[in-house]
């Protein structure tokens, strides 16, 4: 469990804003609130070093809740905003929420700002996890992409159950003279004709005649690889020209 926050708290009331701190200490005890109580020192924070969340006041002078909020939103979208306020009523907390408040707290309940700031850092920790195993994924995808392209014998991606294809890349598109489009979601059936039924079920390369778009036959050997992609069997076949 963290020991320390860096929290941000725009608020004008000094003696409000060592309540908020000394509520949040008996917590996390070597945590740091810097209070702000203007627009200008605000953004200066904002751009500077990063916080663990971001309090606010919604009422002050020439300066409100409302703008506070979309300024964190822009500068440091991804930091739990939470107003800890005397004024906001029910239907403006409600508003802030859909505007991308993670939470509010009452002054006069301050008692709620330990299990509001938990949730709150939960739900932080929760987002980044999704977006990095979100990268990751997206990361996963460009490189097989960029394999499956590269490979030297045209390949035909499909679904184990109906037999239809899923994926294909630029060599069975020059290999069948059609593109993409036109491949994808036939079965494979209606490509490949088994010529040499040997070997056809299992992992032992067999020949095949595939169809071209002309209507013509070429033949080819196929190596086929059994994957499961998110629990999905999935087929894959690599088929060569034969000498």
């Amino acid at each position: 469990m963290k020991t320390s926050l860096r929290i941000l708290n725009l608020e004008d009331n000094a003696a409000d804003a060592e309540l908020n701190q000394a509520m949040v200490s008996a917590r996390w005890p070597h945590s740091e609130v810097v209070r702000v109580d203007t627009r200008a020192d605000y953004v200066a924070r904002l751009e500077g070093e990063p916080f663990d969340l971001i309090f606010c006041d919604y009422t002050m002078p020439g300066f409100d809740g409302r703008e506070a909020l979309f300024i964190a939103r822009e500068k440091s979208p991804g930091t739990p905003f939470l107003y800890v306020s005397g004024t906001i009523g029910e239907d403006t907390a409600i508003e802030a929420l859909k505007n991308g408040a993670t939470d509010y707290v009452l002054k006069h309940r301050l008692m709620r700002l330990i299990p509001a700031v938990d949730r709150a850092l939960r739900e932080a920790e929760e987002r980044a996890e999704r977006n990095r195993a979100e990268q990751a994924m997206r990361e996963s995808e460009h490189k097989y992409r960029e394999v499956f392209e590269c490979l030297a014998d045209a390949a035909f991606l499909t679904d184990a159950k109906s037999g239809k294809i899923i994926d294909t890349n630029r060599c069975a598109e020059t290999m069948l003279g059609c593109q993409r489009g036109e491949i994808l979601g036939r079965k494979i059936s209606q490509v490949l004709a088994v010529l040499n039924q040997a070997g056809a079920d299992d992992s032992a390369p067999f020949e095949c005649a595939i169809t071209l778009a002309n209507g013509s036959a070429l033949p080819v050997r196929v190596n086929t690889t059994k994957l499961t992609l998110h629990g999905h069997p999935l087929v894959l076949r690599l088929c060569r020209m034969l000498a």
